[in-house]
């Protein structure tokens, strides 16, 4: 897939008291998409063909009505995700640290309606009201290289936090 990440810090608009610091492949194409805003990394098409991977970072601000425990809020995620997601199968779901905290690792198959199936990789973390994800889409057929990414990208990732001590 690639060996070499380059750095990006990830702050979106109006939730400028967190950002993400994160590794992405130096030969993925890298934006910031404005609504809803989060960071968007893709494998270029010349390199994927007509099956890009990619990986989003997405930082939300929760409504007061949003549960504050992690394991909770996934579950409310995770039934969300078999509700509205065609195909979907989850592979693994269980508790993950996120840079040192507390946070929720999930993978997941889904199968797009001309038959390609992709692989989901997610990290959620709470930090104050703030929910982070962090999501690696790639190909089923790429997996092996992919899982090494994902640690890649894990090994990456880091958290910070303008109102709180890190």
């Amino acid at each position: 897939m690639t060996s070499e990440l380059t750095a990006h810090e990830v702050v979106l608009p109006g939730l400028e008291e967190l950002r993400v610091e994160v590794g992405a492949p130096a030969d993925w194409e890298i934006s910031v998409v404005e609504d809803p805003p989060f960071f968007l990394a893709q494998m270029p098409q010349a390199l994927a063909g007509p099956f890009a991977d990619n990986l989003i970072v997405n930082i939300e601000r929760l409504g007061d009505d949003a549960p504050a425990d992690l394991e909770e809020l996934q579950g409310l995620i995770y039934a969300q995700a078999f509700a509205s997601v065609p195909d979907f199968y989850a592979v693994d779901d269980r508790p993950h640290e996120v840079d040192g905290r507390p946070g929720w690792f999930r993978a997941s198959l889904q199968t797009a309606p001309p038959g390609i199936t992709a692989v989901n990789r997610q990290v959620f973390t709470l930090r104050g009201d703030l929910l982070v994800t962090l999501s690696l889409t790639t190909m089923a057929f790429r997996d092996p290289e992919a899982s090494e990414l994902f640690d890649a990208l894990m090994d990456s990732c880091r958290i910070l936090s303008t109102t709180e001590e890190d």
